[in-house]
């Protein structure tokens, strides 16, 4: 059993078909299925079931998969380590699109002074999507908002990011002294997309609380909800660091609830149980932990 054996096994799982991963490899198909029919044969095990021409991951070749993640990722740091080891270390972040656009670029600034020549590749993308990267051995480290529930991620919370629910200076809630949960009832919301942390949540906190709204605008853009929200087209629950200079503006108006006033979710750093945090890791961590939590609930 090779290092080599555990990469082409894991290639055939990333590339779903033992053509595409020899392709992937450079080297025949016959070598691709030898090498998966002698780890079989080691562990006298099956990891593939093979049902109409597509390759099914057994129980046992998803807990194969893990320590073959596991151990080539930290074959393949060992030998950047001691290769390279005159040469850039290299870090990839995965953030989420609030904590890639409002924090991250800050918290680089200050990265980059005491670590100049650190190699950086930077992911921002939706909470989903990171936490895939982050199991793939994609990226090193995360940050997200929301829930992740997989074992195989270490989970630290970070920050709180304060939620609040804004519309436009014009907009009936706007004109309101008093607003309540009942006064969101019916009313057109601007909303994220299915998959989003932001919507999931407070859509768990409607229903708890029996309210009905219409989701009339689903969006993948923030910029694109600020816009909506501009010109009249609904309410929304967003980050208070996406419209906080609209509202300095007073192009939107962040609305008080009755029973949301302390709204908020967790921003929390990730990375894989098994992953060797190495000194620029661990100093990125530190200067997340430390960002002023000021600069994020007030106004």
């Amino acid at each position: 059993m090779t290092i080599r054996h555990l990469k082409i096994f894991i290639s055939v799982v990333d590339y779903k078909t033992m053509s595409n991963a020899a392709k992937k490899l450079f080297i025949s198909q016959p070598s691709v299925s030898q090498a998966i029919r002698e780890i079989e044969e080691y562990y006298n095990i099956r990891i593939f079931e093979r049902l109409s021409q597509r390759l099914y991951l057994t129980k046992d070749g998803e807990n194969l998969l893990k320590y073959s993640r596991y151990i080539v990722s930290t074959f393949d740091n060992m030998e950047k380590e001691f290769k390279n080891k005159h040469n850039n270390v290299y870090i990839r972040i995965g953030g989420s699109l609030t904590f890639g656009t409002y924090i991250l670029p800050n918290i680089m600034e200050q990265f980059e002074k005491k670590y100049v020549d650190t190699d950086i590749k930077i992911i921002v993308d939706n909470t989903k999507l990171i936490e895939e990267k982050l199991l793939n051995n994609e990226i090193d480290i995360g940050i997200v908002e929301g829930e992740t529930h997989n074992t195989d991620i270490v989970k630290l919370p970070i920050l709180k990011d304060r939620l609040v629910v804004v519309c436009s200076t014009n907009h009936p809630l706007a004109l309101k002294e008093n607003v309540t949960l009942k006064d969101l009832c019916g009313k057109a919301m601007i909303a994220r997309e299915d998959s989003s942390k932001e919507r999931s949540q407070f859509q768990k906190f409607l229903n708890q609380n029996n309210i009905k709204v219409d989701c009339k605008w689903n969006c993948t853009s923030v910029e694109t909800m600020k816009n909506a929200l501009k010109k009249g087209q609904g309410f929304a629950v967003l980050s208070i660091m996406a419209v906080k200079d609209e509202i300095e503006r007073k192009e939107l108006k962040a609305i008080e609830v009755e029973g949301m006033e302390d709204l908020s979710r967790d921003l929390c750093l990730l990375y894989h149980k098994n992953k060797f945090l190495n000194e620029e890791i661990n100093y990125f961590i530190d200067l997340c932990k430390n960002f002023p939590q000021d600069n994020i609930l007030k106004l």
